[in-house]
């Protein structure tokens, strides 16, 4: 077949091109999947008649990368399908799809200059990777799924990422188990005012447990809920769980606030605010504060529509921190524009502090910026008496880490609050 022919309209086509070639004795072929995951927000916004020229532009750039004999096939809506003959060499494999990858970025760049491509490549070999058609299909749609797990614009095919993958889906199952079941715990880290020595709120932080590996990290399994699209559930559910346990913390005498993460993607919900305002609604009263707190990245990516989200959420009396700052390589005119009351220091800046000359600089620059913006400094992650030390030589505002506490759950948490209870800080004294 050569290589200006598109004739393959089908997967099921595709793969009996696979086979006849197979069939017909080919030494070595190589099959590349290739999914362009955004096409369809471009097509959005370009409309139907724009949208069937790109089609015919992609598969016509598809078809230069190959030469006479090799096969493109749409297979999907926005899937193609190649066959390279006599192509088993790695080396090869990569050339073509990095060709691709850049080809297309150009393609897209040029139709619309705001659009970000995206565009992952699964690619397997016959006979290394596979000895049938189905097969060789089927391993490189996993090598696929292994890209875009990864976040790799191409994955080559190979047992050992195969195994990596099959434990993720049986993670992801587990996962989805966890949540239905409510197997999904919350801990709290204290949040401490520095010049007093007395908490001011905690953060809520989700826990899971699994049964055979024990606790998984929210590194591991937040991707897999961003995945299986259960970011929106969590979201309830830590935000229900937190308002509802603050309302039984105990009193000691001020207000106390509970704060929570709130994922980047819940930015682009346009009923966010008003999911929020519900929660603080049912589980809220006059003594309850709710701080959101937003990774400072999450911002970067997006900042125009998320710093309109953050300050309709600020309207209606809610809190918002920005998390992990000093990460998110941002400029001086996104930190005044910040719609935040609170920002909160990363640990990597925390960490040998009183060593570290760069470090203490950079610090000490965050907080004096932030206090002339108005903000709440919190330093996260502090564990020794002399980072304190020299955080309340900086006027740093608060701090969380295992100084003070390690994260406890709510039973552990009302019983830590007790301590500083009017009560038993009374008692205490007639002790005395």
């Amino acid at each position: 077949m050569q290589n200006q022919e598109l004739n393959l309209t089908s997967a099921d086509v595709f793969e009996q091109a696979v086979q006849q070639r197979i069939a017909g004795g080919k030494e070595s072929l190589s099959v590349l999947v290739v999914d362009m995951s955004d096409i369809n927000r471009l097509f959005a916004r370009s409309g139907p008649a724009a949208s069937t020229m790109f089609l015919n532009s992609i598969a016509k750039m598809l078809l230069r990368v190959c030469r006479n004999g090799d096969t493109v096939s749409r297979i999907g809506d926005c899937t193609f399908g190649i066959i390279l003959e006599n192509v088993g060499s790695p080396v090869l494999q990569q050339l073509a799809a990095e060709k691709i990858i850049r080809l297309y970025k150009a393609m897209v760049s040029e139709m619309d200059a705001s659009c970000k491509p995206g565009i992952s490549i699964g690619i397997a070999a016959y006979p290394d990777s596979a000895d049938s058609a189905v097969e060789l299909l089927h391993n490189a749609r996993i090598a696929l799924e292994s890209a875009c797990s990864n976040a790799d614009p191409y994955q080559v095919y190979s047992a050992e990422s195969h195994a990596v993958l099959e434990t993720k889906w049986a993670l992801q199952d587990d996962f989805v188990e966890a949540v239905e079941n409510g197997d999904l715990q919350l801990v709290y880290q204290p949040k401490i005012s520095i010049s007093t020595g007395r908490p001011l709120g905690a953060e809520a932080l989700l826990r899971w447990t699994h049964e055979e590996q024990g606790a998984v990290p929210p590194s591991v399994f937040m991707p897999i809920a961003r995945d299986i699209g259960m970011i929106d559930k969590l979201t309830n559910f830590v935000l229900m769980t937190a308002l509802s346990d603050r309302s039984e913390w105990p009193d000691i005498g001020e207000r106390c606030s509970v704060s929570v993460n709130l994922e980047a993607q819940m930015l682009e919900y346009p009923d966010i605010a008003d999911i929020i305002a519900s929660n603080v609604a049912i589980w809220g009263n006059d003594n309850v504060e709710l701080i959101l707190e937003i990774t400072e990245l999450a911002l970067v990516a997006d900042s125009k529509s998320g710093f309109k989200r953050l300050n309709q959420l600020r309207s209606l009396g809610i809190g918002i921190s920005i998390d992990d700052y000093g990460t998110g390589y941002s400029s001086l005119s996104y930190f005044k524009d910040i719609p935040a009351d609170e920002l909160k220091v990363d640990r990597s800046f925390i960490s040998n502090l009183q060593n570290c000359d760069r470090n203490r600089n950079l610090v000490a620059t965050i907080i004096s910026l932030a206090h002339r913006c108005g903000l709440t400094v919190v330093a996260e992650g502090v564990e020794s008496a002399e980072e304190l030390r020299v955080l309340e030589e900086m006027k740093c505002d608060a701090m969380q880490g295992f100084h003070y506490s390690k994260p406890l759950p709510h039973d552990e948490l009302c019983q830590w609050f007790e301590q500083f209870s009017e009560a038993t800080l009374q008692h205490d004294t007639e002790d005395a």
